[in-house]
């Protein structure tokens, strides 16, 4: 073999088409086949005969890191509920040639949320597995012109680094230091969008989205578009609370 690896670093999980944060060390569903002995007493030879029946997938197991969203409180009790949901793995990207992830049907079957006291606190997860598991190779169409804007609580744009284009999906933006909430504007001519994780047409403001308060405070906003059977595509806010007053 000749061809180089692509990483995964910046593989996201999805649930609903919610993107729940970047996964670690997962745990990929391994796939066996039960064997049924087919032979019968007057087989040639005496050599058995087999057949292939049914196949089973072992839970997926992943990592992801705990930031006390309202996404993350609920996975808590979503065990109990017992809902079968959409699976989603999305590769970064930059993995080959872009647009890979792969979906499933499944339930909860574990969250644990770890402290060890020595790391980030994150989230320990199992979900079951039902039917295939599909790849998909194609993206979705993301943000198109003018792409997205942000303004905080008083109305007051704040600007993104870089500028907003259709293929970056990571930028900065820095707030001011009393500055609460932002609001944010996607636009995308299909799709479903969603900010934060709630569903928002193009065009239109998103709710108000609380920011962690303090000089150099960080708050991580998503913006997702995505299309049935395609992969979304993913982008990313990062909200720095600056180090002046709105003058």
């Amino acid at each position: 073999m000749t061809e180089q690896a692509f990483s995964t670093l910046g593989s996201f999980i999805l649930q609903n088409g919610l993107v729940l944060g970047e996964m670690y060390e997962p745990k990929t569903p391994t796939a066996t086949a039960e064997v049924k002995d087919t032979s019968a007493q007057n087989n040639i030879g005496g050599i058995k005969t087999k057949l292939v029946t049914w196949i089973d997938h072992d839970t997926l197991g992943f990592k992801v890191f705990y930031n006390g969203s309202t996404a993350h409180e609920t996975l808590a009790a979503a065990i109990y509920t017992r809902a079968q949901e959409t699976w989603q793995v999305v590769l970064p990207p930059t993995f080959h040639a872009g647009g890979h992830s792969f979906s499933w049907g499944g339930q909860i079957t574990k969250c644990q949320k770890m402290v060890d006291g020595d790391g980030p606190a994150y989230l320990d997860m199992e979900v079951t597995v039902s039917g295939r598991v599909t790849p998909l190779t194609t993206l979705a169409v993301g943000l198109t012109t003018p792409w997205f804007t942000i303004a905080e609580e008083n109305a007051n744009a704040l600007a993104p680094v870089p500028i907003a284009a259709e293929t970056t999906t990571a930028y900065d933006v820095e707030a001011y230091l009393d500055n609460t909430s932002i609001t944010v504007t996607p636009t995308a001519t299909a799709g479903t969008i969603r900010v934060d994780g709630t569903v928002v047409a193009t065009g239109v403001a998103s709710g108000a989205i609380t920011l962690n308060t303090g000089a150099g405070a960080i708050t991580y906003v998503s913006i997702t578009v995505s299309a049935l059977n395609k992969t979304p595509v993913i982008y990313w806010i990062r909200v720095k609370i600056g180090p002046t007053a709105h003058p």
